[in-house]
């Protein structure tokens, strides 16, 4: 049966939004006082596990953005032709924003006032150029890009001047694959998609291709599908590891690759009980689990759609959750239909065109913005030229 899948899985100045606020302990209490305990916590394989229970997954609660952020930042990337960007993730640090290529445009390097810096590598198909990319690394200690595109044997490297390093052959060819790097000691971590055929679902090695430790694929194995997924957004200290199955169902679950221990460490769990298996997803923030789940809808004997997923929360404390909306509190609590949380910070890349029609919507239809919220929103469509380049709001995550 072919399916159809809709699920949400991102003058040059930087401006600090004016209007921020930050949410302390009373915010989060109070968003969930009023959900049940919907989950619990056992030990599986010498680690601590939260299972939640879908059945239980009842109340629906609005949730601010200044839950996970204490503050927002808003970038304007530099308007040079050859730094625009079109609406892709972005890999966010101290001193940098990386954004991710898109077909035909490269990878892109800014500072954090959004000044362009360079171009990293080139898209083709010769020496240290690439496609379709699945993974990316920043590390500013050592001054180096790590590209890992897809199906590939190599992860490809550059320096932040965009000159090309030696790339680091892989030990096994991965379909698709989530890394984490250690510069420092010359090592990677590599959590792939396990074809069946593939050795391991995960490995660590050298920058040669020596293989240091590997974990056999086993169950986690999966058919010769490209349909499948496998997620890692590394927002906490750990590299958390997901395999997104989209045809057949089975138990899953979200692990941290414990590298020290060369072990998947199990994390997080749906228990769907009685409920029929449905296609779903799942997300690690600092405090927080969070996911999608969606329900198939047959049009056909031979199509299928889904209907949009609904947004699931638990509180990693004190186990409660349930199903949630989104909105932005420091933009006039604008209703946010998805977000996006990568490596420690949240981000939203966004065409000035997009923003401005979504801010004139959103003063006309609000009755509820007070004078000083409506000035202020009113000033930042005033100050938007959609000519520009995309614009950055970004926040880094509470701990």
């Amino acid at each position: 049966m072919k399916r159809i899948l809709f699920f949400y899985l991102p003058g040059i100045f930087i401006l600090a939004i004016s209007f921020l606020i930050s949410c302390g302990k009373n915010t989060r209490q109070a968003v969930f006082d009023h959900l049940d305990v919907v989950a619990q916590k056992v030990i599986v394989s010498n680690s601590e596990l939260i299972s939640c229970d879908l059945t239980k997954l009842k109340d629906t609660v609005d949730i601010p953005l200044s839950l996970f952020i204490d503050d927002l930042q808003m970038i304007r990337f530099d308007n040079r032709d050859e730094a625009l960007v079109g609406f892709t993730a972005i890999n966010i640090t101290n001193e940098h924003i990386l954004v991710r290529n898109t077909r035909q445009n490269p990878f892109k390097l800014f500072n954090k006032k959004g000044e362009f810096i360079t171009t990293i590598g080139s898209y083709g198909q010769g020496p240290n150029e690439y496609t379709d990319v699945y993974d990316q690394w920043l590390d500013e200690e050592t001054g180096q890009i790590f590209i890992l595109p897809w199906t590939t044997k190599k992860i490809l490297r550059f320096d932040l001047q965009n000159n090309a390093l030696e790339p680091i052959p892989l030990r096994y060819r991965v379909p698709k694959a989530q890394i984490s790097v250690n510069a420092k000691d010359s090592t990677v971590s590599v959590f792939t998609l396990p074809f069946t055929g593939i050795p391991a679902v995960a490995w660590t090695q050298d920058f040669h291709g020596n293989l240091i430790d590997s974990i056999p694929s086993g169950h986690l194995a999966v058919p010769i599908t490209f349909n499948n997924e496998v997620y890692s957004t590394q927002n906490c200290d750990a590299f958390d590891c997901f395999i997104f199955i989209f045809e057949g169902d089975r138990n899953d679950t979200l692990y941290h690759y414990n590298i020290a221990k060369n072990r998947l460490d199990p994390k997080f769990t749906l228990d769907f009980k009685d409920k029929p298996w449905q296609i779903h997803s799942y997300e690690e923030l600092p405090r927080h689990f969070l996911g999608q789940i969606t329900v198939e809808k047959k049009l056909s004997e031979s199509m299928s759609i889904t209907e949009d997923p609904s947004n699931y929360i638990v509180d990693k404390r004190t186990l409660k959750g349930g199903f949630y909306r989104l909105y932005n509190d420091f933009l006039g609590n604008i209703p946010m239909k998805w977000a996006a949380f990568y490596r420690g910070y949240y981000f939203w890349n966004v065409d000035p065109g997009d923003l401005a029609d979504l801010l004139a919507k959103h003063l006309k239809e609000s009755a509820g913005l007070s004078e000083k919220e409506r000035t202020k929103l009113t000033d930042l469509l005033n100050s938007i030229d959609e000519n520009d380049n995309n614009y950055l709001f970004y926040g880094k995550l509470k701990q």
